[in-house]
């Protein structure tokens, strides 16, 4: 009787213990998997007043989220330069969890003739981030300012740094514009402009 006591005892210890450790079936210690993570159902757009099409144009966003077939969160306000972008990308990754960020930014820079390494060292902040966040960051480079002569070889800086950035896609904005027979007003494209845009990100994707 004594020693069933302590066969059955013994048997007991060792299924409580298998019990404590899930089982002891499964190569994650008989855990819960975890969840599969939430599906990139959107892109996000981060831009200036061209990308809001300044009350003159649907803006590139707008038209390139049909070309690509996914939402477009456009994230582009009037007057913002590089600077912005590198404050709201993580809020906006955060936010809306898209597969791709495009970004157009840097002719406020180049128009105000502030630091254009400065712009270029965030447009790469951003790429940074992007890229941390498992988010695709495509650049476009800027169209041309036909508003001043040194204002448009502002963007020419910018846009060598642009094709240069690490980790970044480059969309070929500048050359998509041409001549800026579209920018109507010195610095806004017109509709055929916004179009030329969100064609040049298109061609980039995914």
């Amino acid at each position: 009787m004594h020693r069933k006591f302590l066969q059955l005892s013994s048997q007991l210890t060792v299924f409580l213990l298998l019990i404590a450790c899930g089982g002891g079936g499964s190569d994650s210690g008989g855990g819960q998997a975890p969840p599969p993570p939430a599906p990139k159902t959107t892109v996000v757009a981060i831009g200036d007043s061209i990308g809001n099409g300044f009350d003159i144009a649907t803006p590139w966003p707008s038209i390139l989220g049909g070309k690509i077939d996914r939402e477009v969160i456009n994230m582009s306000v009037t007057n913002e330069r590089t600077g912005f972008g590198v404050t709201v990308i993580d809020q906006l990754i955060d936010q809306h969890n898209p597969s791709h960020v495009f970004i157009l930014l840097g002719t406020n820079d180049a128009l105000r003739n502030e630091s254009l390494s400065g712009a270029v060292n965030n447009l790469q902040t951003m790429v940074n981030i992007a890229r941390s966040r498992d988010v695709i960051p495509i650049v476009g480079t800027i169209p041309p300012l036909t508003i001043g002569v040194q204002e448009n070889r502002n963007t020419d800086v910018i846009n060598r740094g642009i094709r240069q950035l690490s980790n970044a896609v480059i969309a070929p904005v500048r050359s998509a514009i041409g001549n800026g027979s579209t920018i109507v007003d010195g610095v806004h494209p017109n509709q055929e402009g916004q179009e030329l845009i969100a064609d040049a990100f298109a061609s980039v994707y995914p």
